[in-house]
């Protein structure tokens, strides 16, 4: 009777630590969610101080150590977390994450795979392995898992292909022609699969994040007239009041950049299909190239080169596009790492050697932060090696079409930006 009495206390014992356990992880997960990193770690670092083991504990330590910066306690946690459940792919994501940040790529590569071995579904971590296999200069394997996930024809031939392509302005390929076509519409008629309005397709926004490097880049070269190839509709040159960091108002973007001339060109906008028969200082192109086929890349990015006297600035999209166009396929057809590309810019520059380039290539890059941009730099210029000038602009007023609201204040985190030093592959 008294050892049946025990048993049940013991017993009792046991389930009230249970209790107090998940009281104290429901606890932790509430702050986690607000936010509250250092309140995480002040519950849960006296379980692990008095060895209660939980593999929920070792997730959201590190989990907070992640989202304070702190990742060699983030690498920690993670590997605790996995020695008690070395089958669950989060944490192998997560460490890979944790090493990402502190650089240690070849640990970040071997935890995402563990992560891929354990679900082979992992969308998230082949997006963020394109961009590691990209900044470590690992072509072959960036352009296998691009192919794999992002885009079928990303393949080793991908590169040949754009290369000794024979297409040029005055014969352009089939499907640059059906392109013209199907955008031309888009601008005419608007997205009705989507249900966008015509005045809402391709505005000009694209260009908005960009806005303070690009006038770094008007400044450092001394430029004062600019092309917008790929300008959209060109809402942005028509009505925007801007305001910079030091509360200085400008009326449009042309009197931020403090230029002389814009000119908008844009082959699938009746409006502006008319190509330029000079040259400008500066030619710009935001969220362009990746919707243009890879057989006519090396002939756009020629024509590009040379209307520019100064300076080109590009960013391209290593990514799916949200928009499915009318013929089926993904707005973005030629979605490549920053390999592919490197390669396909010094061949055409080597032509234009007094035209400098800045051109910033996009990758999806998923964490427990969420979803963001993470970019990579290619570029002929030592001074944009130095990083150009992301620092916040706000747009006060503009045409509604053109952003979702003002005031918008515009950024980009440096942090995200690394320079690309790998040489070209062809």
């Amino acid at each position: 009777m008294i050892h049946f009495a025990m048993s049940n206390m013991m017993g009792f014992e046991e389930n009230m630590k249970k209790i107090d356990l998940q009281q104290a992880i429901s606890m932790a997960y509430k702050y986690y969610q607000s936010k509250q990193y250092r309140q995480v770690k002040h519950i849960l670092q006296p379980l692990i101080q008095h060895g209660v083991q939980s593999i929920d504990i070792y997730y959201f330590m590190a989990a907070s150590h992640y989202c304070l910066d702190e990742y060699e306690q983030a690498v920690e946690a993670y590997h605790c977390g996995i020695k008690m459940n070395p089958d669950f792919a989060i944490l192998h994501a997560g460490l890979g994450n944790a090493y990402v940040q502190l650089k240690c790529y070849d640990a970040a590569i071997n935890s995402y795979n563990q992560a891929l071995t354990i679900n082979p579904d992992y969308l998230d971590i082949y997006y963020n392995q394109v961009y590691v296999y990209s900044i470590t200069g690992q072509a072959d394997n960036a352009i296998t898992v691009c192919g794999r996930v992002l885009d079928k024809e990303c393949s080793s031939d991908s590169l040949g292909i754009a290369l000794e392509s024979k297409y040029d302005r005055s014969n352009p390929s089939p499907a640059y022609l059906s392109h013209i076509d199907m955008y031309s519409k888009l601008h005419i008629d608007g997205d009705l699969e989507n249900k966008v309005h015509a005045e809402m397709v391709y505005t000009g926004k694209s260009v908005v994040p960009w806005i303070t490097a690009i006038k770094d880049l008007i400044t450092l070269t001394n430029s004062e007239t600019l092309l917008d190839y790929g300008s959209g509709k060109g809402f942005q040159y028509k009505s925007m009041l801007l305001e910079d960091k030091d509360q200085v108002k400008y009326q449009s973007l042309q009197k931020y950049w403090n230029v002389s001339e814009i000119y908008c060109y844009d082959p699938g906008y009746p409006s502006y299909q008319k190509l330029p028969r000079k040259q400008y200082d500066a030619v710009v192109l935001t969220d362009v190239l990746e919707h243009c086929r890879q057989e006519d890349i090396k002939w756009i990015l020629s024509e590009i080169f040379s209307l520019a006297r100064k300076f080109v600035f590009a960013n391209i999209a290593c990514y799916k596009a949200h928009q499915i166009l009318p013929n089926g396929d993904n707005a973005h057809c030629t979605i490549r790492p920053t390999a592919w590309w490197n390669s396909v810019l010094h061949l055409v520059a080597s032509n234009y050697p007094e035209v400098k380039y800045s051109v910033l290539v996009e990758f999806i890059w998923t964490d427990i932060n969420g979803e963001g941009s993470v970019f990579q730099m290619l570029s002929n210029c030592s001074s944009c090696d130095k990083g150009l000038d992301f620092s916040s602009v706000t747009i006060v007023e503009a045409d509604e079409n053109l952003v979702p609201y003002v005031p918008y204040s515009v950024s980009v985190d440096f942090k995200g930006i690394g320079v690309c030093d790998i040489p070209p592959t062809y």
